[in-house]
């Protein structure tokens, strides 16, 4: 069976003209390579990093793993939208509460459906084109100093750093720069201990990873929690002050620690890993960079394109409830299950050549990267009003950004949030 690696690969062999990493382009092809698309440097790379997970069925028992992988499309859509017959393992996993207290992600059932609701009254569409502005802002205030320095590590600098500042912004977390500091320091090491937590069987509680994540929380809630609690009385035009209004909605005995972890989603979310492919993307493929800068308007594809692509939530996890056959498969009560996000996306009778990575492609059946069905990520409006603004800054404030040839080799890594670092780049103004 090929690959999904070889698949790109091969594909791309068919292609003749290629654009350097320094913006120079050989234009001297036949007329047929002239009328083609050029290809996206990174389609085989990227395809590389799920080969793992591709088998000869869509549905296979993984004994190394000790659980089904389904790769096929109208599986992993069946599996997601029964929640009655699979449902989310995070709160089998210990440490789960400790991490995500009373959180969507733990919930089931009509807890689920009511937080879930909440959520979408709170922070849908129309909210997400309300931030839009501020998030522009925000993204040109940090990009700024970085083009004017001429370099930057793209993901602890501008992907990272904006998508925590714009949840700051909307939740309601006024605080100053030096604050600011410290509590990203400590998201990132709440960060680490979230990865863990989701990948494989999980972290036990009393491992490092687990007891520096319960430390971060701790000083971050002492930074929080003050705050909400003054915006309960004192309630303002933000996130904090809709959620105690209408939590009780969801829980009577709605509290402040609902709140904070109610928000933590909005600091720490999968638009991050998407940043970072994005950004990587375009240091790679300046003739695609060059394209989106003379026209803004094909951002919004670029990120959809980007999240079918690159999938950042690359492995959605669930536990049979009871017994049911898919794919041809007999799964029993309490198997566990990864979805291959990633190659359900990359579905030829959905897509047409799905394993290429085209900017402009109307995407004309659903993709996997925010999930689906009664778990479908709460976040995905302002996760792509994020994605598209801090693009659009990037590419209105230089006129090229590349990789730094003198910067450490970005990798790609991680088993649940997948993504690519460090993107260490050249910016030119």
């Amino acid at each position: 069976m090929e690959s999904a690696g070889e698949k790109a690969r091969s594909s791309m062999e068919q292609e003749s003209a290629y654009g350097d990493n320094e913006g120079n382009f050989d234009m001297a092809t036949t007329d047929a390579a002239s009328t083609q698309k050029a290809r996206c440097p990174i389609e085989a790379e990227v395809g590389a990093t799920f080969d793992e997970w591709a088998g000869d069925r869509s549905v296979y028992w993984n004994a190394e793993r000790d659980a089904w992988i389904v790769t096929g499309y109208a599986e992993a859509a069946r599996i997601l939208e029964e929640s009655d017959a699979f449902w989310r393992d995070i709160p089998q996993r210990e440490g789960s509460s400790e991490f995500w207290g009373r959180h969507l992600l733990i919930l089931e059932g009509r807890d689920h459906r009511r937080m879930h609701s909440l959520h979408m009254q709170l922070t849908g569409e129309a909210f997400s084109e309300n931030i839009r502005e501020k998030s522009h802002k925000i993204c040109r205030d940090v990009i700024l100093p970085l083009v004017k320095q001429g370099r930057a590590e793209l993901v602890t600098d501008y992907t990272d750093v904006v998508v925590f500042l714009i949840g700051c912004d909307f939740v309601g977390y006024d605080i100053d720069a030096s604050t600011m500091e410290k509590l990203l320091l400590q998201m990132q090491i709440r960060a680490t201990w979230k990865e863990a937590l989701h990948s494989g069987n999980g972290i036990p509680l009393e491992s490092k990873i687990a007891q520096d994540g319960q430390a971060a929380l701790k000083t971050m809630a002492s930074i929080l929690l003050p705050i909400i609690r003054d915006r309960r009385e004192h309630p303002r035009d933000d996130l904090i002050s809709a959620l105690w209004r209408k939590g009780p909605s969801v829980f009577p005995d709605w509290n402040e620690l609902d709140v904070l972890n109610t928000c933590w989603s909005s600091l720490d979310n999968e638009t991050k890993p998407l940043l970072r492919g994005l950004l990587y993307t375009l240091c790679r493929d300046l003739e695609l960079q060059a394209k989106l800068r003379r026209d803004p308007s094909l951002v919004a594809g670029f990120v959809e394109e980007g999240l079918r692509f690159l999938t950042p939530f690359r492995t959605i996890r669930r536990t049979v409830k009871k017994d049911v056959e898919i794919g041809g498969q007999k799964m029993r009560s309490g198997d566990s299950i990864y979805l291959i996000t990633p190659l359900a996306n990359r579905d030829e009778g959905r897509w047409k050549c799905p394993y290429e990575f085209d900017a402009e492609r109307q995407q004309e059946s659903t993709h996997f990267a925010f999930g689906f069905g009664p778990g479908y990520c709460v976040g995905r409006y302002v996760g792509r009003v994020e994605a598209t603004e801090a693009v659009k800054t990037i590419l209105a404030e230089t006129s090229l950004f590349s990789l730094d040839p003198n910067g450490t080799e970005p990798r790609w890594h991680g088993e649940m949030y997948h993504s690519v670092t460090p993107v260490h780049a050249i910016l030119r103004g």
